[in-house]
């Protein structure tokens, strides 16, 4: 027995260690290095305070884009193969349309459409403006496989950003089809948060048309940013895919801008690109705005390129994360947005905090009255309960929400139920005329059939609130299945171990 005790105590004094590890960076806040294995409790978004954001992803934008990019290489290929296009055009029924100046030209057109982009399938030929016609689309099954590719891309190019605007424990996870929720504590400004998160990022490097050129050259009408006209070509001759670092930077002239370091194969590119059109107009243009235009005066091969425009300290910096981060595959619009106030929180924490204080007080009391120096075992249990459950939380790197603390202050509550039927079983065979031990024995065998079945079902309600959950629901049923599993450890090892450790008598007999 006293060898089963001491290996018993030992385990206990290891958990204990590893729930004050656990905790410390949480107690202290500050000091603690990258290493250890636990961060400081995160504060939910009630809690702190914060921007709480709901977006919906244009999923059809999406496809879009993918057949827009398609169009670009198959133009390029047609061109390279001097086949000439009257025009190209991407329509709303997912497909590509070729009109091409003559007949000559359908055979060749179709086998390069086939070998530049094979995801495409032919579906019809025509006539228009007595010029040939090719219509070329996307199975229903690919335009789907691109809008649930291009949520999951969001979510992960929305993290990105949001890792660099510099906020503590984000939550950013997709809610239905096509929906994601932002949630940003400590963060106060709603429109800059939107600026930095929400803008599509796009960025191309598209050449300046000359005067006279070839007609069979596709041609857009874009804006700058002062609102005036800029022509440019229809094809982007490079994207924002070819940038590995951004940073804001002075020009020569002292003004704000962001420099752009471009990856191996972009550099290659540029460097082809400039030395290919010396003496023309490139434009930068980013989400369709026409920022700058140089001209290009020699091949530019240090893989460097930049974007002026008079932007301010804080648009340059803005424009940085979101260039960093990477485009989105398809604009976001905004459903819901709130910003919620820290003052507002905290009270409800100081409130909540007080309520658990009072109804442990409470319990407690009732317990050592009612139950003796047994009591206090009860007491012992509910607080390393509470420490454990906590330090659960800081292990698996959850966030405590309002939510959260209601689950905890329930599970206080229910956790001295546990104790409530071991000690009335061991009282009962006390009354039957038992030994002290045997009645703990017998009294905690009893009763935990009954404590392990009323506990399961339980957890299987909380398992039902995670998975079906969403927010707020999340984090109450997190917090009461944790607190299930301390409640069960606590009850039946903890309690148990404390019977056999301590003799608990009162008068010739035990104090209970």
């Amino acid at each position: 027995m006293m060898r089963d005790t001491f290996t018993r105590s030992l385990i206990l004094g290891a958990i204990v260690v590893a729930a004050v590890v656990a905790l410390l960076p949480t107690v202290v806040r500050e000091g603690f290095p990258k290493s250890w294995p636990t961060r400081p409790i995160a504060l939910g978004l009630d809690i702190s305070g914060g921007v709480h954001l709901v977006y919906s992803v244009k999923t059809k934008e999406a496809v879009k884009s993918r057949l827009q990019s398609m169009l670009s290489s198959i133009r390029s290929k047609l061109r390279e193969r001097k086949i000439a296009v009257a025009q190209a055009s991407v329509g709303s029924d997912n497909s590509i349309q070729l009109t091409l100046l003559s007949d000559a030209f359908l055979d060749q057109a179709k086998s390069v459409v086939a070998e530049v982009a094979p995801e495409l399938s032919f579906t019809s030929q025509g006539v228009s403006d007595a010029r040939p016609t090719l219509q070329f689309s996307i199975t229903a099954a690919l335009a789907q496989r691109i809008e649930h590719e291009a949520i999951e891309q969001a979510v992960e190019t929305l993290r990105n950003r949001v890792d660099q605007f510099g906020v503590a424990e984000p939550l950013i996870q997709r809610s239905g089809e096509n929906r994601i929720i932002l949630q940003m504590p400590g963060v106060s400004d709603v429109n800059a948060v939107k600026k930095v998160v929400g803008s599509v990022a796009k960025l191309e490097f598209r050449l300046v048309p000359r005067p006279g050129s070839d007609s069979s050259v596709g041609t857009v009408i874009l804006r700058d940013k002062s609102g005036q006209s800029v022509l440019v070509e229809d094809q982007a001759q490079l994207t924002g895919d070819a940038i590995s670092d951004a940073r804001v930077d002075f020009d020569q002239n002292g003004q704000m801008e962001v420099a752009l370091s471009l990856s191996s194969v972009g550099a290659q590119d540029f460097a082809r690109i400039t030395s290919e059109n010396v003496g023309r107009q490139l434009a930068i243009v980013l989400d369709g705005i026409v920022y700058s235009s140089p001209v290009i005066r020699s091949a530019i091969t240090g893989g460097r390129a930049s974007i002026t425009g008079g932007f301010s300290t804080e648009e340059a910096k803005q424009l940085k994360v979101v260039l960093k981060a990477g485009a989105l595959p398809a604009p976001l619009q905004v459903l819901e947005e709130r910003t919620v106030g820290p003052t507002l929180g905290m009270e409800s924490v100081k409130k909540g905090v007080m309520a658990m204080a009072v109804g442990f007080a409470v319990i407690a009391i009732f317990m050592v009255v009612y139950y003796l120096k047994s009591g206090l075992v009860a007491v012992g249990t509910l607080i390393l309960n509470s420490i454990l459950m906590l330090a659960c939380l800081a292990l698996f790197g959850a966030t405590l929400t309002l939510p959260g603390l209601a689950g905890l202050a329930l599970t206080i509550g229910m956790a001295v139920d546990s104790n409530v039927i071991i000690f009335e079983r061991i009282r009962d065979e006390l009354r039957n005329g038992s030994s002290r031990d045997l009645a703990v024995h017998t009294g905690f065998d009893k009763a935990f059939g009954a404590i392990f079945d009323s506990n399961i079902t339980t957890l299987l309600a909380g398992g039902i609130l995670y998975f079906f959950g969403t927010g707020a629901i999340k984090g109450f049923a997190v917090t009461l299945s944790v607190g299930i599993a301390t409640t069960l450890f606590c009850a039946v090892f903890v309690a148990r171990l404390c019977f056999d450790y301590f003799e608990l008598r009162g008068k010739d007999r035990l104090s209970i």
